[in-house]
């Protein structure tokens, strides 16, 4: 009877890189992944390789000789589809990364110095993907688009919010800077830190801070440390955030309110990696992962010459963009629901709901301070009423009191249906309004943006506060 074996073939990881060094330091990382590696220094050279041979991941430099990593990786895209392609790049040449992600180019972005962690993290997982059978979805560990989660203490139901968490975890196996966009309150912070959790460095610190809170003095202190008598006050050495920091996350919140000065430093920072405490010329390594947000326009403060365009760029890797609570629809009863049972049970209170006409009130309601403002109102309300529902007038109330000529209108959030009466939500619009399409609305928006940019679309992006690939995914669709 004839024996029969079960041969297991090893996935096949290729490394591509001008430099010969860097190519062994690549293997000397990453002797531990579960892959045959194949390497080369020339690119031209990995392509004839592949013309016989599929490689299931691939990593390459975007700078070399014959033609740059993002060139290389579209005719692999081209040979074989199905590998997995990450960039390597120290140049961090955002506006091709950029494109090529658009076009399907690009999977992953990993910034020169790496961080072995990161690397083997991203590498793991680009691997566990090449060995998913076809029976299973690759995408199962999606969010759904619909249905009602928490996803890292964020509530949603809504389907642009759902989407926005796919992009934290699409965007949790690199270390490439993220900017979020947002009015104040929208729940910048927790979108951060949701980054943090979902990504490699999880056990390592989050650290979050306003920059707007600080005087300048004062946020460049905190940012680099500081040796003793650096300044006057200065009585010990202090430790600096990007040094707290370590290999985790770090949070940077109203970063369009840094001086120039600052600005300058901070590109140093993002673009070489190292930084040097206040008081001395000791040169330190940043290995932490940067999140910037900002509440106000900072495209409008690149083009005013507030914002150094080249900071903004090197920021602005991966974009994330926050709607307004008004503009997530059931969410608002939902997040307002959360909070009522978060701050009954801190306070020792029996509420288990709202009454019909308190949804209505909240729905009623603009809340231009977002999730922070709902937030404050349902725990002030938990506070000062007794029961086991928060009736409208508790709400009337406390917006009276908390909001200059509040009063009671029409709902402006439509309420979930399982609370909702039809009757009472059915207005009829304006007969001598035109009304826009809201596509044809961010159409014509798009499309002026670019005409205005004289055809960059990383450029209009940043204006419309969008990523690149957004642009490109709408036109598409048009």
């Amino acid at each position: 009877m004839e024996q029969q074996y079960n041969i297991s073939v090893q996935p096949t990881l290729l490394l591509v890189d001008d430099d010969i060094n860097i190519l062994q330091a690549l293997k000397r990382a990453l002797h531990n992944v579960d892959a045959t590696i194949v390497d080369f220094d020339s690119p031209l050279a990995a392509l004839e390789y592949c013309q016989s041979s599929e490689p299931d991941v691939v990593i390459s430099d975007q700078h070399m000789p014959d033609m740059n990593g993002c060139e290389f990786l579209e005719r692999i895209k081209k040979r074989w589809p199905n590998s997995q392609r990450i960039i390597l790049s120290a140049y961090q040449d955002f506006d091709l990364v950029s494109a090529a992600f658009s076009a399907g180019v690009v999977d992953k972005f990993i910034c020169k110095p790496w961080v072995n962690k990161e690397l083997n993290f991203v590498i793991d997982k680009a691997l566990k993907r090449e060995s998913v059978t076809e029976t299973i979805p690759i995408d199962k560990e999606a969010i759904p688009l619909s249905g009602l989660i928490n996803f890292h203490g964020i509530v949603a139901e809504d389907v642009a919010m759902h989407e926005l968490f796919n992009s934290i975890r699409h965007a949790s196996s690199t270390n490439a800077p993220i900017f979020i966009t947002g009015e104040t309150g929208t729940g910048k912070e927790l979108v951060a830190k949701a980054c943090h959790m979902e990504g490699y460095h999880k056990d390592q610190p989050f650290i979050a801070v306003n920059c707007a809170n600080f005087t300048e003095n004062l946020i460049e202190s905190q940012l680099f440390g500081h040796t003793k008598g650096a300044f006057t006050g200065a009585v010990s050495n202090q430790e600096g955030l990007f040094s707290a920091a370590k290999q985790g996350t770090l949070f940077l919140d109203e970063i369009t309110t840094l001086s120039k000065p600052l600005q300058a430093k901070l590109l140093r920072v993002v673009q070489e990696r190292e930084f040097s405490p206040l008081g001395t010329n000791d040169v330190l390594k940043f290995h932490a992962q940067i999140i910037s947000a900002s509440s106000t326009s900072i495209s409008n403060a690149v083009i005013e010459g507030e914002f150094r365009e080249d900071l903004y760029y090197r920021l602005n890797v991966i974009t994330m963009a926050l709607p307004p609570l008004r503009e997530r629809g059931g969410d608002l009863v939902h997040i307002a629901s959360f909070f009522l049972k978060k701050y009954s049970k801190i306070e020792n209170k029996n509420f288990k709901k709202f009454s019909r006409n308190a949804i209505q009130i909240i729905c009623s309601y603009d809340w231009p301070g977002n999730i922070r403002q709902l937030e404050n109102v349902i725990h002030g309300m938990v506070i000062l009423n007794s029961g086991d529902q928060i009736k409208s007038e508790m709400i009337i109330k406390s917006l009276s009191t908390t909001v200059k000529n509040y009063s009671a209108i029409q709902p402006k959030v439509a309420m979930p249906p399982s609370v909702a009466n039809d009757s009472h939500y059915n207005n009829e619009a304006d007969n001598n309004t035109e009304i826009i399409p809201l596509w044809q609305v961010e159409k014509n928006a798009i499309e002026a943006a670019i005409l205005h940019c004289q055809g960059n679309i990383p450029k209009a992006a940043a204006m419309l506060e969008v990523s690149p690939s957004t642009i490109y995914r709408k036109k598409l669709g048009w």
